[in-house]
C-alpha cells in the first residue's frame, strides 16, 4: 500500500516518512488522556481525516462529559468500548444503548485501518449514527475498515487497554467491577509514525469469521466437548469458588481461549476463577468428526457442557419462544421422483428471520436431493422469532417437503 500524508497539523513532511521510518523525533499535540484505575492511556487525534469527530470528541471531553462513564464492553484481542452516558449508573442493563447530545455523519477513510491502538467510533446499524461511544482496537482488525469511523489512535497506554480486556467480565462483556474513566485535554509528545495507515492480517481470536461456533446439542453434527478429567466439583476449582455457572471458549485442541461469568457472587473471587478455568483442557468438540472452536456453558458442578448463555446465541423454537416455520419447501428437480422419505434439516435462523445456516441431520436417501433441499432451506425468510415481544435467533428442526413443478 502507498500511504499518503497524513496532516496532523504537526507540519509533518512526507508520507512516506509517517509509513514506513521507524520511530522519528516526537513532537507535542492536544492529546486525549484517559485515567482509569489500571493505568492511563493517551491518544492523538487524526483532525484532518475525521474532522467532525475529533472536534466534537474533543468538545466532550472539555465538557466533562465521560467522566464517570465506564468501559462497558471488553474482549480480548478485539476492543475495549466505552464513554456511555448510561454506564454511569449502576444499571448495567441499558450500557450501550447512551448517546450524546449528536450523532456524527460517517467519516470513512480509505488511509487509515484497524491497528492495535486504533480508536473508532461505536454505532447501531446506521453508518452515521456515531455519537460519544468510542472503542480502542487491540489487533489488527481489517474488517472493520471503512466501517467504522476511525478519528484517533494510542500513543501511550496500549498495555492498560489489554490488561481492561482482560479482566473478569459477564456475558455481555462488561466487566464485573466497574473500569470508571476521567478525559482531559493535553499537550503531549507523540510520535511522528502513524500506526493506522499500516495494512496487516488479522489478528482476532474470538470475534470475526474465525470465532468460536455456539455447541449445539439439538445438531447431530457436533460431538460435544468434555473436560479431561472428569468434573471440576473434585478439582481446585471448586475450592475457589463452587457452582459459578461460565460461559467458555475453547480450541481446536480443547484449550480455553476465553472465559465469562454467568453469575457470581463474590466478585473478590473472580480473578482466581478465570485463571483456573484458563488452565484447563477439554476433548475438543467435533463437527462432523473435524475438531472446531466451540462456546458453551458448564453446569454448576463442570460436569456436563450446556448451550451457550451469551445473549445472541440461538435457541431451541417451541414453548415461550414461537416457531417460525413448519416445513421446507423443495422444488423437486425435473424428472427426480420423490424419495420415500424426507430429508431433516436444522436451520439457523436470525433475529430478522434469515437463515444463516443449515446442516442436514437425516438424510433421504438421495444425496443431490439433500443438497437441494438445504439449498432451498437457505434461501428461506421467516417471520422473526420471538420471545414475548423480542426478536431472538432460533434453532428449526423442519422436514424438506419435495414439490413437483406445475405441469412437471
Amino acid at each position: 500500500m502507498k500511504a499518503r500524508l497524513l496532516p496532523l497539523g504537526t507540519g509533518l513532511a512526507t508520507g512516506l516518512l509517517l509509513a514506513f521510518s521507524p520511530l522519528l523525533a516526537a513532537t507535542r499535540e492536544e492529546v486525549a488522556v484517559i485515567r482509569t484505575n489500571y493505568g492511563e492511556i493517551l491518544f492523538r487525534f487524526f483532525d484532518a481525516e475525521a474532522p467532525n469527530h475529533a472536534g466534537y470528541v474533543r468538545d466532550l471531553i472539555r465538557r466533562g462529559f465521560y467522566d464517570g462513564t465506564t468501559f462497558h464492553r471488553v474482549i480480548p484481542r478485539f476492543v475495549i468500548q466505552g464513554g456511555d452516558p448510561n454506564s454511569k449508573d449502576d444499571d448495567r442493563s441499558n450500557d450501550g444503548d447512551g448517546e450524546a447530545d449528536r450523532r456524527l455523519k460517517a467519516e470513512f477513510s480509505d488511509i487509515l485501518h484497524y491497528r492495535p491502538g486504533t480508536v473508532g467510533m461505536a454505532r447501531d446499524v446506521d453508518p452515521g449514527s456515531g455519537s460519544c461511544q468510542f472503542f480502542i482496537a487491540l489487533e489488527n482488525l481489517p474488517r472493520l475498515d471503512g466501517r467504522y469511523t476511525i478519528f484517533g489512535e494510542v500513543i501511550s497506554g496500549l498495555e492498560v487497554a489489554r490488561r481492561i480486556a482482560d479482566l473478569p467480565r459477564d456475558l455481555k462483556d462488561n466487566p464485573l467491577d466497574r473500569v470508571g474513566m476521567k478525559m482531559t485535554l493535553r499537550k503531549a509528545k507523540a510520535p511522528d509514525e502513524v500506526v493506522s495507515v499500516l495494512e496487516g492480517q488479522s489478528g482476532e481470536l474470538l470475534t470475526g469469521p474465525g470465532k468460536p461456533k455456539a455447541w449445539d446439542p439439538g445438531n447431530v453434527r457436533w460431538t460435544p466437548p468434555s473436560f479431561r478429567g472428569g468434573c471440576l466439583e473434585s478439582s481446585s476449582f471448586e475450592k475457589i469458588q463452587p457452582g459459578v455457572p461460565l460461559d467458555l471458549s475453547i480450541g481446536e485442541d480443547g484449550a480455553v481461549l476465553d472465559a465469562r461469568f454467568g453469575s457470581l457472587e463474590n466478585h473478590q473471587t473472580a480473578a482466581a476463577v478465570l485463571s483456573a478455568a484458563r488452565k484447563w483442557k477439554f476433548t475438543p468438540a467435533l463437527y462432523d468428526g473435524k475438531p472446531v472452536k466451540a462456546r458453551f456453558s458448564l453446569d454448576s458442578h463442570g460436569c456436563h457442557p450446556g448451550p451457550s448463555k451469551v445473549p445472541g446465541t440461538p435457541v431451541e423454537a417451541g414453548g415461550e419462544v414461537a416457531s417460525p416455520g413448519a416445513a421446507v419447501p423443495v422444488p423437486l428437480p425435473a424428472g427426480a421422483a420423490a424419495p420415500e422419505k424426507e430429508p431433516i434439516l436444522r436451520l439457523t435462523v436470525d433475529e430478522t428471520g434469515r437463515v444463516s445456516e443449515v446442516s442436514l441431520q437425516a438424510s433421504c436417501g438421495d444425496a443431490a436431493l439433500d443438497e437441494a433441499a438445504v439449498e432451498a432451506a437457505r434461501r428461506m425468510i421467516f417471520t422473526p422469532a420471538a420471545r414475548g415481544k423480542e426478536p431472538v435467533p432460533v434453532y428449526l428442526n423442519l422436514p424438506g417437503r419435495f414439490l413437483r413443478a406445475e405441469g412437471g
